[in-house]
């Protein structure tokens, strides 16, 4: 917009032309008001997509009722190990014997020109500028001068191993006045341990003793302190295992096994009636969020829209709506049947002991009640559902679409209406300029009129 100027006169050319603007700007103004209250009900209906989302997340496990496969998992000794229940599995009691854990490989240097290191910091004599490992059957190769002619000394070489974050970890340890470095894979198993392949004085005897590393070698006490590495051995009912790592998900289904040591124990797994309430808790918080979003939006931003209604009212109906072909005298057609009840202000509410007594009763009945061969389930209906709302021609982007457009127009509507203000305002800057010259001169002219008139 043309800054507002004024001229020295009789009249405030800056006041008025600001006043007069004000009453031109009030198109402009409406136009951003009714933008603003577009993007508003943008927001709202973001906010809906987000919470049926949600709610479509929620039902995934309920429409194929994994949420009914939910298991604690125990083990018998806590020194030997620790359990995670995963997903999947089934009760029942598994006998593991663990032979031996996965180790890393570990090479112990202590030694420089065949004597014990005494300063971390020397140079070692005879150091490459670069050494190589090979892990996982990649090379990989560490820089160990930046610069011709600077020094590589012991705590050279690990910062630059450190450094290169290539699945070998080094550290520096101290026994009395002698210093060795301690090379580790960065992880268990024989897949993932490491090999000394390339560097000037460093060779790898594929053992624990005999190695060196750029200069640096191994005395019988370092080759004792080394190790080769090692996958974990163990039985699960018998049945023999091996594993890269002590973190074991494949032995027992349904379960991660944290080895600590060898040895014997015991897994238990049984229903976690729990953790099955808290998945279809998880739906009933998802869906009162939708009905929460949807009564919020009717009050807000897009009150009134039928729109918004409809989706709540679509909802209802999948509720109100029982299982095909399922006798509700006989069986489980409802969710009310199983604990989950509509309440007065359109939400749910779980009762889990109902649930739990459903479930004990008829497993079978309360898994068709949520998802079955012929895609009648609840879960599977609410899906359904969900997924017309939130496709290309569902609700919510039609809505979008549409908001966007009015969006759009009242953009362009802005555009215009700056354009004819920048206009006017040069226009009656002008014209008032204009008359305040003219004043100021006429002034001028009666001034010296009067003074004329005085004179005499």
């Amino acid at each position: 917009m043309t800054a507002i100027t004024s001229s020295v006169g009789a009249l405030d050319v800056q006041g008025i032309v600001s006043q007069l603007m004000m009453i031109e700007r009030q198109p402009l103004n409406a136009s951003q008001k009714r933008a603003d209250q577009y993007n508003t009900q943008l927001s709202t209906v973001g906010k809906l997509s987000s919470s049926l989302s949600a709610l479509q997340t929620a039902l995934s496990s309920l429409s194929s009722g994994r949420f009914l496969q939910v298991f604690k998992a125990s083990v018998s000794d806590a020194s030997m190990g620790a359990v995670t229940a995963t997903s999947g599995g089934s009760p029942g009691t598994y006998q593991i014997k663990v032979d031996n854990l996965a180790t890393s490989r570990q090479l112990v240097f202590d030694q420089s020109g065949g004597v014990p290191i005494k300063d971390p910091k020397a140079a070692v004599s005879g150091a490459p500028d670069t050494i190589s490992f090979q892990i996982n059957g990649k090379t990989q190769t560490v820089k160990l001068r930046d610069n011709p002619g600077d020094v590589v000394s012991l705590q050279t070489i690990n910062d630059k191993i450190n450094a290169a974050g290539i699945g070998v970890n080094a550290t520096v340890v101290q026994n009395g006045g002698e210093y060795k470095l301690v090379l580790n894979s960065a992880s268990s198993g024989t897949d993932n341990e490491f090999k000394i392949v390339a560097g000037t004085g460093s060779s790898d005897s594929n053992s624990t003793k005999g190695s060196t590393l750029a200069g640096l070698s191994q005395s019988d006490t370092a080759g004792t302190e080394s190790r080769a590495a090692g996958n974990a051995k163990l039985t699960v009912n018998g049945v023999a295992i091996t594993a890269g790592s002590n973190k074991v998900s494949s032995a027992v289904p349904g379960v991660d096994i944290d080895l600590y040591k060898a040895g014997d124990f015991t897994i238990s797994m049984s229903p976690d009636s729990a953790g099955v309430g808290k998945n279809l808790q998880s739906f009933v918080d998802a869906y009162n969020q939708v009905v929460g979003d949807v009564k919020a939006a009717r009050g807000g931003a897009l009150k009134g829209s039928a729109s918004v209604l409809d989706i709540q009212s679509r909802l209802q109906q999948v509720l109100s709506t029982p299982v095909a072909g399922v006798d509700p005298v006989k069986s489980y057609a409802f969710l009310a049947q199983v604990g989950i009840s509509l309440q007065k202000d359109g939400t749910l509410k779980l009762d889990q002991t109902a649930f739990n007594d459903a479930l004990q009763k008829d497993k079978q009945a309360v898994t068709n009640l949520f998802g079955n061969s012929t895609n009648t389930g609840f879960a599977q209906r609410f899906n359904n559902e969900i997924n017309n709302m939130l496709g290309p021609s569902g609700v919510i982007e039609t809505s979008k679409s549409t908001i966007k457009s009015r969006v759009s127009t009242e953009t362009q509507l802005q555009s215009s209406l700056q354009a004819r203000l920048d206009t006017k305002q040069s226009q009656l800057l002008q014209q008032y300029t204009n008359l305040n010259k003219t004043l100021a001169q006429m002034q001028s002219g009666s001034n010296s009129l009067f003074n004329m008139i005085s004179s005499r």
